[in-house]
């Protein structure tokens, strides 16, 4: 054996613990997105701003370095990735004002349905039986939740709106998920996340000029929890998210994302001392086990799964 194949079957070897590792860290860095937003004073618009503007700003110098330039048909699938990003930060980040933190990020954990939903209208990838019965069960655990966001107890101003602001974000951060997979493949993370943040930070600047909506004139701790978002959720969440496109599907990194709502929902507990409606707890795990049936039973080509052991 050469030492460069000896080097080849050491990293392939290697690989799949490091992506776990990684998807780990990830995760752990988006759970603390919730608890953030709610302690920042400041517009939606204004925080998915400046959490996309600082990460793009953070990866151009990188990017700079890459030899491999993005053709024409990786640009326009990175503009309208990044615009998928800006629209799901704007719903998700806003829907923390009309609901509470354990029913926006478990809407927010339904990605991996419509990550399948998509795959079946624009790749020519049927559901299987298993992945349509794994959506039946998530629309039973959100009608469930919707009942509980509906009645007494509930937490926030509208939690219905922001219920199907959570929905609309997550629907959109699938066409981001499933446009990474595909430009991935070729464009290193740094030059691809340049490109997606930059153009989400874009896009939300342009709205909020057009809105009116504040960017400047936060307090310290708005500041402070604006660069936290940078730092956790967006460079060592998002970016470790759109490292590892390539070497897993984009489901399998939706699926991962499941387990936020419970790391979310613990610190919301914990910290900001919120208490989500009684049957919250029914209609949150079976929404989850739903979104988690539907994307294992997803059709995949085989060469698109991560190698295992």
């Amino acid at each position: 054996m050469t030492a460069s194949t000896a080097s080849a079957s050491t990293t392939t070897t290697h690989a799949p613990a490091r992506v776990r590792l990684l998807l780990a860290v990830g995760m752990l860095a988006v759970s603390f997105a919730a608890v953030l937003i709610r302690t920042a004073s400041a517009p939606a618009l204004a925080l998915a701003f400046w959490r996309s503007f600082g990460g793009a700003v953070a990866l151009v110098p990188f990017a700079a370095r890459d030899t491999v330039r993005p053709d024409a048909r990786e640009i326009r699938a990175m503009l309208l990735s990044g615009t998928f990003l800006a629209v799901h930060f704007a719903l998700f980040i806003g829907a923390f004002a009309y609901t509470s933190v354990a029913s926006a990020v478990v809407f927010a954990a339904t990605a991996p349905v419509f990550v399948g939903l998509g795959s079946w209208l624009f790749l020519g990838q049927p559901p299987t039986r298993r992945t349509w019965f794994g959506i039946g069960v998530a629309m039973a655990g959100a009608a469930v939740v919707a009942i509980a966001d509906g009645g007494e107890g509930a937490t926030g101003s509208n939690p219905l709106l922001g219920d199907l602001m959570s929905l609309g974000g997550s629907i959109a951060v699938s066409g981001y998920l499933v446009i990474g997979q595909r430009t991935r493949r070729r464009l290193t993370v740094a030059t691809y996340g340049a490109w997606v943040y930059g153009t989400s930070a874009a896009v939300l600047l342009v709205v909020s000029l057009a809105t009116g909506s504040a960017l400047v004139g936060f307090d310290g701790t708005t500041w402070l929890a604006i660069l936290g978002l940078l730092l956790g959720p967006q460079l060592l969440g998002h970016t470790i998210f759109n490292q590892v496109l390539n070497q897993v599907p984009a489901t399998t990194v939706a699926v991962v994302v499941l387990s936020e709502p419970i790391g979310a929902g613990l610190l919301a507990f914990l910290l900001l001392g919120e208490v989500p409606p009684p049957l919250l707890a029914l209609g949150g795990p079976l929404m989850l086990i739903g979104v988690f049936l539907a994307a294992t039973g997803e059709r995949r080509p085989a060469e698109s799964v991560a190698p295992t052991g």
